[in-house]
């Protein structure tokens, strides 16, 4: 599909979903473009807290959805509701007419199965975050929904085709290892960071964890609401300020940016304590000169003091 993963969502939900009908969603704010195109097709958005397998299944029942939304990364602190648990209850409550779709970006090489292998009717993701050329996404779904989605693009610019098709197949191969390697440099740059902390020689943080807010990365945490001070300064230390697109081929310098829009929406306050690192290409090494070079920056320190 064109348009990596908010793409993908759209083709889905128009394949998979009655304009006009009513979707479940779990109780928090969903992925900035995935509200939209929900709202274009005159949904009826209706929520329940997913982490309450009892509250799910009521609201079914209650409700009557014809479709149950389910994001595969957390959406906010606190969320920690089983995926395929999530798809059974919901199907358990509204019976065989009930369809699951999934939302798998960033999740795909991340956890052991993704939604339809956990029995949702379809998933999303985006290529485009495996390597992929911009804009390719996917939908992994049943032989007669993939006919509708693939005759609602049926028209030859709306196809991904030729060299494009070719380097996202090809992106796969890679990716599970650049995936890995990207994991063990957040895990190996937490426990260099805390023992910098634990020794004293990271002023103003209180820790750091590895969590995966939306998309996998480190988050640290200040004892002081100087977030946005510590930021700039990484900005000017060695961290470009935004990317072309997180864990796309093109990023390869750690990213220090702020925590994912839906986390801050959900726990308002935490913009000031709180920021997150993703390392992308980057090494623990690399990590570490651009936090310690952030915090040692004498207009920072002037900022704070101001």
């Amino acid at each position: 599909m064109h348009g990596a993963g908010t793409g993908s969502i759209r083709a889905m939900l128009n394949g998979l979903v009655e304009p006009g009908s009513r979707i479940l969603l779990h109780k928090a704010h969903p992925y900035k473009t995935t509200l939209p195109a929900m709202q274009h097709m005159g949904l009826d958005i209706q929520y329940a807290d997913f982490n309450d397998s009892a509250e799910l299944e009521n609201t079914v029942r209650a409700q009557s959805p014809s479709t149950v939304f389910i994001q595969h990364v957390p959406q906010q602190l606190g969320d920690s509701y089983s995926i395929e648990q999530t798809i059974e209850r919901a199907r358990s409550a509204g019976g065989d007419n009930l369809r699951v779709l999934v939302d798998d970006n960033y999740a795909v090489m991340r956890s052991h199965r993704i939604g339809v292998e956990m029995g949702a009717d379809a998933s999303a993701l985006s290529l485009f975050k495996l390597l992929a050329p911009q804009a390719i996404g996917a939908v992994l779904t049943d032989a007669d929904s993939a006919g509708r989605i693939r005759r609602d693009n049926a028209s030859a610019g709306a196809q991904v085709q030729g060299p494009y098709a070719m380097a996202a197949l090809r992106s796969l191969i890679y990716a599970p290892v650049a995936l890995a390697s990207h994991n063990q440099t957040v895990l190996r740059a937490v426990d260099e960071i805390n023992a910098a902390i634990a020794a004293g020689d990271l002023p103003f943080l209180a820790g750091a964890y590895s969590a995966q807010p939306g998309i996998r990365c480190i988050v640290l945490l200040f004892n002081h609401p100087v977030a946005e001070e510590f930021l700039r300064s990484a900005w000017r230390n060695g961290s470009p300020s935004q990317s072309v697109g997180e864990e796309a081929q093109f990023e390869f310098l750690p990213l220090f940016t702020y925590l994912t829009s839906t986390f801050l929406k959900a726990t308002p306050g935490l913009e000031k304590y709180a920021v997150r690192i993703n390392p992308l290409r980057g090494g623990t090494q690399t990590v570490m000169r651009v936090l310690r070079a952030a915090l040692a920056d004498s207009d920072f320190h002037a900022a704070v003091r101001a």
